[in-house]
């Protein structure tokens, strides 16, 4: 066992199975298949959102990011009240579901529309939240 206080990764040789190793005494280890591991990454990101403190509300642009490279999306209305939903496929996490409401839409929609036209101007900030 390592002697490391952080849990160990491994990805068995066929990429069908995660083991993780706790660093307890002894050892305690997980090992779980796509399903599982899906299941996990849903339930502990459920949790989180409920756990002190909250993620941060505001994005400071100019970050360095590991973004997702044109990830697949789609867009439908909601059943209840037509309002825009967007849904945002990471292959970390699979589809991601935004509830936009009509003015949050425009104001994306109108950004990226002036981002993917114009590209944004040297001297002039471009918003970027809502």
């Amino acid at each position: 066992m390592n002697n490391s206080e952080e849990p160990q990764w491994e990805l068995d040789d066929e990429f069908k199975t995660l083991t993780i190793t706790f660093p307890t005494d002894p050892p305690v280890a997980f090992v779980l298949d796509t399903e599982s591991l899906s299941k996990l990454i849903e339930g502990a990101g459920q949790i989180r959102a409920e756990m002190p403190p909250p993620h941060d509300e505001t994005w400071e642009g100019g970050k360095m990011v590991d973004a997702v490279l044109d990830p697949r999306w789609y867009t439908e209305p909601d059943a209840l009240l037509g309002e825009p939903l967007l849904h945002i496929r990471d292959p970390r996490y699979g589809w991601l579901h935004y509830a936009l409401p009509r003015e949050s839409a425009r104001a994306l929609g109108t950004l990226l529309i002036l981002q993917a036209d114009e590209g944004p101007a040297d001297d002039q900030e471009q918003p970027r939240k809502n």
